[in-house]
């Protein structure tokens, strides 16, 4: 007895995108995250809302592996921060680029927005897929879960040696 694919239009594709369900913003999950964000980069430089504009800290994670944190803009109820990941070795490919994230932070609000990654700003909620840009549908999510991963690494990394691993550079 020989065995038929059936072809059954009652079950559509999911490769289809006329069948695909259509992706939803969680905007209290993504707003949660975002107010995390915000707890753990005040945790990580609690002087963060006094300072001044070209502020730099940096967190060693171990080896030559570390985080830089720039604040690039500061006014009274807002400032920008670019997070990114450095790598002190020289033979570090060219052609890699380290990730860098660009954060608003809210004082008055008390959250935090990644608002720009790899130089890439206006990053849409939920994205056509496929689009120009090549933007996953979520990843606007997907950047801010990757900075609050990153940010969870500098807190555990910090855990064990607060005072010799956050540099402050001005």
């Amino acid at each position: 007895m020989r065995f038929q694919a059936v072809s059954n239009s009652f079950y559509p594709s999911l490769a289809d995108p006329e069948f695909r369900p259509r992706y939803r913003v969680d905007l209290a999950a993504y707003m949660r995250t975002c107010d995390r964000n915000f707890r753990r980069l005040l945790t990580l430089m609690p002087d963060l809302e006094s300072s001044k504009e070209g502020r730099v800290w940096k967190h060693r994670l171990g080896g030559d592996l570390s985080v830089m944190f720039t604040l690039t803009e500061s006014f009274p109820y807002t400032a920008t921060l670019q997070v990114a990941l450095a790598n002190g070795r020289s033979a570090w490919p060219a052609r890699l680029s380290m990730p860098v994230i660009d954060v608003r932070l809210y004082f008055d609000a008390r959250t935090a927005e990644p608002v720009s990654y790899q130089g890439r700003r206006r990053i849409p909620a939920r994205s056509a897929v496929p689009n120009a840009d090549m933007y996953h549908q979520d990843e606007k999510r997907q950047i801010n879960e990757f900075l609050a991963q990153w940010l969870q690494l500098c807190l555990a990394s910090d855990a064990d040696a607060r005072p010799s691993s956050l540099l402050f550079i001005d």
